[in-house]
C-alpha cells in the first residue's frame, strides 16, 4: 500500500531488482551486472561476451567496438518491480575499420518514496543507482582485438550521495571460421561507495564467453550460439548460455540460461532499425520483460573504405547535394536532440531530393513509432488520472454518506483512503474538519445526556447515552469511570429492571452483559433467565448487516478496506478474496455484495484485455 511504503523497503527493492540479489548474491557485483543490457543479449540469457560487436559492447566486452560496421545508437527500457525502473542508452562509432568509441548510461531507480518520522509523511525523495561508460575497443591484427571501459558510478539516497570510478578490460579472439572467445575483466579498479554509514566494495570479476556465429542451417535459416562463465570473488561459478535462429535476416528468435533463469526473446530488423524483446523469468517475482531499440547511422565502415579506396579526393558536391546536406545536418541536429517534429519536417524535405534513401526512411520509421508510442503513453496517462479522479470521488462520496448517517469513524476510514492516494486534496480536508467537528459535537452532546440521565435514574438511558460516547470515542475515561460506579452503585432489583429496559429499547448486547452480571451474584435469578433465552432466540434471527455493523466490527471492517485497496489498484481478484472473507461473517451485507459483483465484472473485461 502506498501509504505504508518506508525508506528502507523503497531502498531495498532498488538493490534487490536483479536475479542475482534474489538468488543471494547481494555484494558481489552491481545491478547492472547482474541484469545486463539489451534485449537480444538478454534474450540469449546474457552469454554476450564473445559475441558484443554493437552499442552493448560497452557493458559486455569493450574488444567488440573495434569490430563494429555502423554507427549505432541503443536505447532500453524496463520495469522491475516496487515502482523501479531500469533504462540503458548508448552509442558506438566506428572510428576507423580497426579503432571503435562508446559511451553509454544506465540507471535504476525508485522515485515518489514517502519519507515517515515517528510515523508521519514529511515529504517524498529518490533513490538512483547510475553507471556511466565510456569505452574503446582496437584490433590488434586479424583475429585479435582489446579494449577497455572506463566506469564512473553515481548512487544517491535522498539527500546522500557517493561517486565512484572503475575500468574493465576485454579480449576478443577469432579461433576459427565463426568461431570467437572473448574474456572480460571487471572491476579492475576497486571503488568504494558509501551512503550512510558502511562503505560497499564491488569485488572484480571475470567472464570467459564461447560462440559460434552464424551457423548456416539453411538459405533462410542461420543460428548463433553462445556460452559465458563467470567467476566472482567469494562466488561459485556461473553460467550463462543462449541461442538466436535468424529467419531471413528479419526476424529472430532466442532463448537463454542466466544463471539460476532461464530467458526468451524475439527480434525484428527493418532496414536500419532493431526492435528487441527479451522476457526473463524470475523466482519470487513477477518476470522482467525488456525492450529495446536500436538504429545504425552513417555509412557502414565497409562502405567507407570502399570511398576512400576509390576516390582519394572527394569531388565538389553540386548545389543540390550542397541543399540535401544541409537538410540532413539540421534533420539529426534535432534527432539528435529529441525534437522529433521538428526532425520529421527535414528529414522528409531531404526525402523528397532522395526518394530512395533507406537511412532516411529507416529513421522517419522510427520516428513515427517514436511519436507512436509517445502518444499511446500520453492516453495511459490520461485514463490513470481519471481513474484515480474516480476513485477519489467515490470515496469522499462514501464518506459524505457515513457522515449523514453519524457513522464518523467509518466516514475517516473512508478519507483516510483518499489520503493515501492524494493527502493534499482540498474536498477530502475540509469534510475531514466537519467530520471531526460533528463527532465533537456529539460526543459532548451525549455525555452531557448521559450525566443527567444518570442524575435522574434514568438507567437504561444514561446506558445508552453512555454507550454512545464510548463508541464515538472508546478510550473517553470519564464515560468508562461513571458508567462502572453508576452501575456499581444498583441494587439487584434495579439491576433487572435497567437490563429490561435495555432489551425493551432493543440493545441486546448491552441487555445480555447486564443479566449475565445479575446470574453472577444470583445464578438462580429467573428473570435473567428468561430475558437470556429471548435474547438467544431475537440473535438466531439475523438482521440485514449494514455498513455500520461492519465498522463496528474492526476486524472485518480492515478487511472491507482492504478489498477497496485492491479495487483501487485493478487487483481485482485480491479484492473479491477479501470480501468473500468478510461475507463469511457478514453473509448479507449489500455492499459487500455490490463491490464482489463489480470487481468480477472488471476482471471478466480485464481478462478479454478490453
Amino acid at each position: 500500500m502506498i501509504a505504508r511504503v518506508n525508506v528502507m523497503r523503497a531502498f531495498s527493492a532498488v538493490l534487490l531488482c536483479s536475479p542475482g540479489v534474489i538468488a543471494g548474491d547481494a555484494g558481489h557485483e552491481t545491478p547492472f551486472v547482474s541484469l545486463g543490457v539489451g534485449a537480444r543479449s538478454l534474450g540469449m540469457g546474457g552469454g554476450f561476451t564473445s559475441l558484443a560487436a554493437d552499442a552493448t559492447s560497452i557493458h559486455y566486452n569493450p574488444a567488440g567496438l573495434a569490430s563494429l560496421e555502423y554507427q549505432e545508437v541503443s536505447f532500453m527500457h524496463s520495469v522491475l518491480f516496487e515502482g523501479s525502473t531500469y533504462s540503458f542508452a548508448s552509442w558506438a562509432y566506428p572510428i576507423t575499420e580497426n579503432h571503435g568509441l562508446g559511451a553509454g548510461v544506465m540507471r535504476i531507480g525508485t522515485g515518489d518514496i514517502i519519507r515517515r518520522v515517528d510515523f508521519a509523511d514529511r515529504g517524498r525523495f529518490d533513490y538512483a543507482y547510475t553507471q556511466m561508460v565510456l569505452a574503446y575497443g582496437r584490433n590488434f591484427g586479424e583475429p585479435m582485438a582489446a579494449g577497455v571501459a572506463l566506469k564512473i558510478l553515481h548512487q544517491s539516497l535522498d539527500n546522500r550521495s557517493d561517486f565512484g570510478v572503475s575500468m574493465d578490460l576485454g579480449l576478443s579472439v577469432r579461433l576459427h571460421h565463426g568461431l570467437y572467445l572473448g574474456a572480460t575483466a571487471r572491476e579492475v579498479l576497486q571503488y568504494e561507495l558509501t551512503l550512510i554509514e558502511r562503505a560497499e566494495t564491488i569485488p572484480a570479476a571475470v567472464i570467459a564467453g564461447l560462440s559460434w556465429r552464424d551457423l548456416a542451417l539453411s538459405s533462410q535459416m542461420r543460428l548463433t550460439l553462445a556460452v559465458d562463465v563467470e567467476k566472482h570473488m567469494d562466488r561459485e561459478i556461473k553460467v550463462r548460455a543462449g541461442a538466436e535462429a535468424v529467419f531471413g535476416d528479419v526476424l529472430s528468435l532466442r532463448g537463454g540460461y542466466d544463471r539460476d533463469n532461464l530467458a526468451l526473446g524475439t527480434g525484428i530488423k527493418y532496414r536500419r532499425i532493431n526492435i528487441d524483446y527479451a522476457y526473463k523469468l524470475v523466482d519470487y517475482v513477477d518476470g522482467l520483460h525488456h525492450i529495446s531499440i536500436s538504429f545504425l547511422l552513417g555509412a557502414s565502415t565497409t562502405e567507407r573504405v570502399r570511398l576512400r579506396e576509390l576516390a582519394k579526393l572527394p569531388p565538389e558536391p553540386t548545389e543540390e547535394e550542397k541543399r540535401f546536406n544541409a537538410l540532413m545536418t539540421t534533420a539529426d541536429r534535432f534527432f539528435r536532440r529529441f525534437q522529433l517534429d521538428s526532425a520529421r519536417v527535414y528529414f522528409q524535405q531531404a526525402l523528397e531530393m532522395q526518394p530512395d534513401n533507406e537511412e532516411i526512411i529507416g529513421t522517419l520509421a522510427a520516428i513515427e513509432e517514436s511519436r507512436r508510442v509517445q502518444g499511446e503513453q500520453e492516453e495511459a496517462l490520461r485514463v490513470a488520472r481519471e481513474s484515480v479522479s474516480q476513485t477519489l470521488r467515490a470515496f469522499i462520496t462514501q464518506a459524505e454518506q457515513m457522515l449523514v448517517e453519524k457513522i464518523y469513524q467509518a466516514a475517516l476510514d473512508f478519507l483516510g483512503l483518499v489520503f493515501e492516494i492524494d493527502p493534499g486534496n482540498t474536498s477530502a480536508n475540509q469534510l475531514r474538519d466537519q467530520i471531526v467537528m460533528a463527532r465533537n459535537a456529539e460526543l459532548a452532546t451525549s455525555l452531557d445526556r448521559a450525566q443527567q440521565a444518570a442524575q435522574a435514574r434514568r438507567w437504561s438511558e444514561a446506558i445508552e447515552a453512555f454507550n454512545r460516547v464510548l463508541e464515538l470515542d472508546p478510550e473517553n475515561q470519564p464515560a468508562q469511570q461513571a458508567k462502572v460506579q453508576m452501575l456499581a452503585a444498583l441494587d439487584l432489583p434495579q439491576r433487572i429492571r435497567l437490563a429490561v429496559e435495555l432489551f425493551d429499547r432493543g440493545e441486546l448486547a448491552e441487555a445480555a452483559a447486564r443479566f449475565h452480571a445479575i446470574l453472577d451474584v444470583n445464578p438462580n435469578e429467573s428473570v435473567a433467565q428468561d430475558y437470556l433465552s429471548r435474547i438467544q432466540e431475537r440473535r438466531a434471527v439475523r438482521p440485514v448487516a449494514t455498513l455500520e455493523d461492519l465498522q463496528r466490527d474492526r476486524e472485518f471492517w480492515e478487511l472491507y478496506l482492504e478489498g477497496l485497496r485492491f479495487m483501487r489498484n485493478k487487483e481485482y481478484q485480491k479484492a473479491i478474496e477479501a470480501w468473500e472473507k468478510v461475507l463469511q461473517a457478514y453473509p448479507n451485507n449489500a455492499n459487500t455484495l455490490d463491490n464482489i459483483e463489480q470487481a468480477r465484472l472488471r476482471l471478466g473485461t480485464q481478462g478479454t484485455g478490453d
